[in-house]
């Protein structure tokens, strides 16, 4: 009767080289289960980085929002403020204004009612 065919790992094993290839794929092998778990747990940490780094940013878009909103309303407050401001100050020279015009008016009424005949400079043009 007749073996069956070997396999070549099997003809690897009968020779000096073939328990050197065996016992590189053993090693090979162990390796890849013994990192398989902490490339697993690599890629969750990385997973986990990405998910802190995005919440990160979208906290930071929040709070530069806050924080234009919160410097438009006070420049807008400081300007209303501006604004009263100078209308206070307007309204002050009008009534400032309104005095000496009064008060030059009164002035050139009582040269007129002094001078009497005084004639009045004309106005060039």
């Amino acid at each position: 009767m007749s073996e069956p065919p070997r396999t070549p790992r099997e003809q690897d094993q009968g020779t000096p080289e073939g328990g050197v290839a065996d016992a590189v794929r053993a090693a090979v092998e162990r390796t890849m289960r013994a990192t398989a778990g902490s490339a697993s747990t690599t890629a969750d940490r990385a997973a986990d980085l990405v998910d802190e780094v995005a919440r990160r940013g979208r906290d930071a878009r929040g709070e530069l929002a806050r924080r234009g909103q919160e410097a438009g309303a006070e420049l807008a407050r400081r300007g209303q403020e501006a604004t009263g401001g100078v209308g206070r100050r307007l309204e002050q020279l009008e009534r400032r204004l309104a005095e000496l015009e009064r008060r030059l008016a009164e002035s050139r009424a009582e040269a007129e009612g002094e001078g009497g005949s005084r004639s009045k400079p004309e106005a060039e043009g």
